[in-house]
């Protein structure tokens, strides 16, 4: 045991303290509405749809993991529900024992560890694959986590921090072999990511392709390798079928029977309902085409501010105005595009961009940044091309982020070789202030956010 513990003290270390950090950033989040969550006084969904609001994360997995129900959209997230069941039966464990609902609890442990799961993979990657001393794969982790949606899916009851974890699960799995990713766990992770978000399984596709050696980058190889991800996306098609013909029916069902309900005891509810009708379909009016699969699209919003306000911009930095509030909302909703207060806030903005523009220049023939450049582009293509999510988009930051991470890595590689003297400690103190800044701005607010009503 000794031996062990000494041939793997560094991460271990390193693990205790992610696992600090996360268990703080989760103990802030079970202060918030901690009474009425615990004991509510009426159904799940009314009391966590009435008290949760957290710049357009959704609360489905408290309520899932309340008492288990599939409300994740099957077409988006077909495995994601199931995922939850284990959660939802250790919470009625513990319900039966304390008499009170641990929803809240039993997901800030879950985060907590999936969190530090992945902060020690990053930082293996970092440290081994890159080739960073301690300190700077360090620093470069606390940079990662000091990015505003990035520290916020490290706690919000939402599915960002399962697909951050699996897509830096298979860099890390990827690059421990010259020859990429082996076949049945390249599809095994296709299968399990894409269970939580679709989109997913096309990343584990892309990351898969880019870790092959040159010699087998061929057309013929390529098609070949990619015809077998058939199997995956063939069983995730019979469990989602397999879904639809009994938990999605027996919800739909529920929810009709509790919706007639509704409007017999409440005379405006629904007109309530006829105006959310309304609202949908204008909404649909604005979709890039009229088809369910595209129902988040927006081509009302404008590329540019897009990128520079929302995806750099409130995803790494935290703006002031409106904060932390949902885009979705039916009343009073947040304004898609908000404006910075402060010069600084942009000049950090564009430091983070130039840095990582000019890690990518450093690290062009570098395989693990392809494996992670290419789900980034595919992202841009969704949020910026396609302009999915784009009233929130800011929350699908932690599905790309790690890119940043990896790219300023090679970036302080290429300067240690150029001049130790003068450009890597420059380059070292330019992220020390990034990052000590973004944790104090992004964590004092999201901590004032959530001890406001504790």
């Amino acid at each position: 045991m000794k031996k062990l513990i000494a041939k793997h003290r560094e991460t271990l270390l390193v693990t205790l303290l992610g696992l600090v950090i996360f268990a703080l950033l989760n103990y802030l989040m079970v202060q918030w509405h901690e009474e009425p969550w615990t004991n509510p006084k009426m159904g799940y969904w009314s009391v966590f749809r009435k008290y949760f609001c957290l710049s357009g994360f959704d609360a489905h997995t408290y309520v899932t993991v309340s008492k288990w129900r599939p409300l994740y959209e099957l077409y988006r997230h077909p495995m994601l529900a199931l995922y939850m069941w284990p959660l939802s039966w250790i919470n009625g464990q513990l319900n039966d024992i304390f008499h009170i609902n641990c929803a809240i609890y039993t997901v800030a442990v879950a985060w907590t560890i999936i969190s530090t799961a992945t902060w020690t993979l990053l930082y293996k990657l970092l440290r081994n694959v890159v080739g960073l001393a301690v300190g700077s794969a360090l620093l470069l982790g606390l940079f990662h986590y000091s990015f505003s949606h990035v520290m916020l899916a490290a706690i919000a009851p939402d599915h960002m921090i399962l697909t951050q974890f699996l897509l830096i699960l298979t860099l890390f799995i990827a690059t421990r072999r010259k020859e990429g990713l082996p076949l049945w766990q390249a599809l095994t992770l296709c299968f399990v990511s894409a269970g939580v978000s679709l989109t997913n399984g096309i990343k584990i596709w892309l990351m898969d392709i880019a870790s092959r050696t040159r010699e087998r980058l061929t057309f013929n190889n390529i098609m070949r390798r990619s015809l077998l991800y058939l199997i995956p996306a063939a069983m995730l098609g019979a469990m989602y079928f397999i879904q639809t013909e009994t938990t999605e029916k027996e919800e739909h069902q529920w929810q009709v029977t509790m919706r007639d309900k509704r409007i017999a005891k409440d005379s405006t509810y629904l007109a309530r309902l006829r105006a959310d009708s309304l609202r949908q379909a204008k909404e649909r009016s604005r979709q890039t085409t009229d088809s369910k699969l595209f129902q988040w699209t927006d081509n009302s919003v404008e590329r540019t501010p897009l990128l520079v306000e929302n995806i750099f911009g409130e995803g790494l930095i935290l703006h002031e105005e409106h904060l932390l509030e949902d885009a979705n909302l039916t009343k009073n909703p947040r304004p898609v595009i908000i404006r910075y207060d402060n010069r600084w806030q942009y000049i950090a903005e564009g430091t983070i961009v130039t840095l990582f523009a000019l890690g990518l220049f450093c690290a062009m023939r570098k395989r693990l940044m392809w494996m992670a450049l290419l789900p980034f582009l595919f992202d841009m293509f969704l949020h910026v091309g396609m302009r999915f999510a784009a009233s929130d988009v800011y929350i699908m930051t932690a599905h790309w982020a790690f890119v940043i991470p990896i790219a300023v890595a090679y970036l302080i590689r290429r300067t240690a070789e150029i001049d130790r003297r003068s450009l890597s400690p420059l380059l070292h103190v330019i992220i020390l202030v990034l990052t000590a800044t973004l944790w104090w701005h992004n964590l004092s607010l999201i901590a004032g956010k959530l001890l406001e009503h504790s």
